[in-house]
């Protein structure tokens, strides 16, 4: 008889066998489901907690990191030979998962919402349900409340308090010739915050508040701790830590109760906001025209949510209010600072595509006055370059949907590497993509940007290609699409062609030689690789961009 020990290690090599059986099978089975389509294949699925903490190892197989992803642009896609591309993994459980970057494939996925609905994130209703978590139908009815709240007087006032904090900047810079900054997000960030707290709001800040610790006597008086604008900051920076750590346990470190006190603060900010508009009732403001108006998105949002309570129809509950409110908050100003800082790095790296916006901005300005949002629509390089920016640094990478159903994709070949952006008789092939019921697909709007199918030298920065008519808007994923397409594409939109004409007007922007080494001989994209390197959050970021501002003569 063996010895006790040697059965133990027997039976658990037994055991181990039977698992990696069981795997083998389970991978086997999940491959059968799509053809063998090819893709990667992976233990861990990435979107699962384990997945996440491994993505960082660099161990091939393992897991489909979002870093290597990013690295990799359309690469994976031109592996596959074909816009879309398979991931399968076995742990925790077997998954397969699509990722598309073909235009007209993502445009029936995007259209087609019984087909392909939306997954409810629920992680992300922090303080109620919302526009972003809701499932199809709920979202249906957030939408139609929401979207009269974008109109295009609120669009105006964000461009004006967009213009009244860019000119708070400049007051602080003073007659400088150089101001230096060791990152655009210093700029970029609290400004995006400050228009949408005021155009979105009703909340305007100062640029000084910026800067100034602690708490107004106003917000001390109503028992914060936390200033409003540091309240804010703070949970944005440590969301994650509140999404992802039980609230039983964030007492257990000093950063998971700055987030609990964050939280709990804004959202005291949030029930006075809407306590506050409740109680304005139908007071009105008053425009320079002498007429009457409500312009700040969350009076309009309470308003279309009371009126569809009169009307005897469902309206938004406290909760929807606070957590749509939030949302705004959160995504809208975290998405525009993002680009905007890329933009300002951008122009830095190519002086010669800075030209080219000073020049436009001077011909559409003649006069020598300041820009207003009447001249928006004319403005067509600011935008070019903001749209430019958010192709090439998508600061949502993927949007995720599943199939509702078995259900089927017509895929185009892949541009093979080294083409160019030139046709290649293969790219016209297409193929049938089988997706079977509850696959997960991963909208790839950073394999959809970079595919040469629709932008020629996609890696290359060329804000020219939006100055034509004839490039396709189903290409560019900067807003979503479909019923869940972005309702604060004209604010955000609004925003940075206001930000970055008013400094582009005023300043030349550069490297910051002291903190960014200058290489001679290094073409734009090499200098652009090293500055605009990317960091990976809810949304994609700059890591460190240190920029210089030259005042113009």
């Amino acid at each position: 008889m063996l010895p006790f020990p040697n059965l133990l290690l027997g039976a658990f090599i037994a055991f181990f066998l039977y698992l990696l059986g069981s795997l083998y099978r389970r991978h086997q089975e999940a491959l059968r489901s799509i053809d063998n389509f090819p893709g990667v294949r992976a233990v861990f699925d990435h979107t699962s907690a384990i997945g996440h903490l491994a993505q960082y190892l660099p161990i091939p197989g393992l897991v489909a990191s979002r870093p290597r992803r990013w690295m990799q642009k359309y690469k994976p896609f031109q592996d596959s030979g074909w816009d879309a591309y398979s991931q399968t993994s076995v742990l925790p459980d077997t998954r397969v998962i699509f990722s598309i970057a073909d235009a007209e494939a993502i445009k029936e996925i995007a259209q087609n919402k019984a087909t392909f609905p939306k997954p409810a994130f629920t992680i992300l209703a922090l303080y109620g349900s919302n526009l972003l978590v809701a499932g199809e139908e709920e979202a249906k009815h957030h939408r139609k409340i929401a979207a009269p709240a974008f109109s295009e007087r609120n669009n105006k006032l964000v461009w004006q308090e967009t213009a009244r904090i860019i000119d708070e900047i400049f007051a602080e810079w003073g007659e400088k010739d150089t101001i230096s900054v060791r990152s655009a997000v210093d700029i970029t960030y609290p400004l995006a915050l400050h228009v949408i707290s005021a155009a979105a709001f009703g909340r305007p800040i100062s640029w000084k508040e910026n800067v100034r610790a602690g708490v107004s006597k106003d917000e001390a008086s109503s028992g914060h701790v936390l200033g409003y604008h540091d309240a804010v900051v703070t949970l944005c920076r440590n969301i994650f830590v509140k999404l992802l750590v039980p609230s039983w346990a964030l007492g257990w470190t000093k950063r998971g109760r700055t987030a609990r006190l964050a939280y709990d603060e804004v959202e005291q900010y949030l029930s006075e906001m809407i306590a506050s508009r409740r109680a304005e009732g139908e007071a009105l403001r008053t425009d320079e025209n002498g007429g009457s108006y409500k312009s700040d998105v969350l009076s309009n949002l309470i308003a279309a949510s009371d009126a569809e309570l009169a009307s005897g129809k469902r309206a938004l509950t406290e909760r929807e209010l606070m957590g749509n409110v939030f949302i705004f908050l959160f995504a809208g100003h975290e998405t525009t600072a993002h680009t905007l800082a890329f933009a300002l790095g951008l122009l830095a790296c190519y002086p010669e595509e800075q030209d080219k916006l000073y020049t436009h901005i001077k011909s559409v300005l003649p006069d020598g006055r300041l820009p207003n949002y009447e001249d928006m629509n004319t403005l067509t390089r600011t935008l070019a370059v903001f749209y430019e920016t958010a192709r090439l640094f998508p600061s949502v990478p993927q949007i995720q949907k599943y199939a509702a159903r078995d259900t089927t994709l017509s895929i185009h070949a892949s541009h093979p590497a080294g083409t160019d952006g030139n046709r290649a008789e293969r790219t016209e092939q297409r193929t049938t993509v089988f997706i079977p019921q509850n696959t997960m697909i991963l909208i790839d709007a950073v394999g959809l940007h970079y595919n040469p199918r629709y932008w020629k030298d996609p890696h290359e920065f060329q804000p020219d290609r939006f100055m034509s008519g004839d490039w396709n808007r189903d290409a560019l994923m900067a807003f979503s699409a479909g019923s869940r397409s972005c309702l604060g594409r004209r604010f955000s939109e609004t925003e940075a062609v206001a930000a970055l004409t008013m400094i582009v007007l005023r300043y030349k922007i550069e490297l910051n030689r002291e903190l960014f080494p200058i290489i001679s001989g290094e073409t734009p994209m090499m200098t652009r690789e090293r500055l605009l390197k990317v960091g990976h959050d809810i949304t994609i970021l700059p890591v460190n961009l240190p920029l210089t501002f030259r005042r113009r003569a």
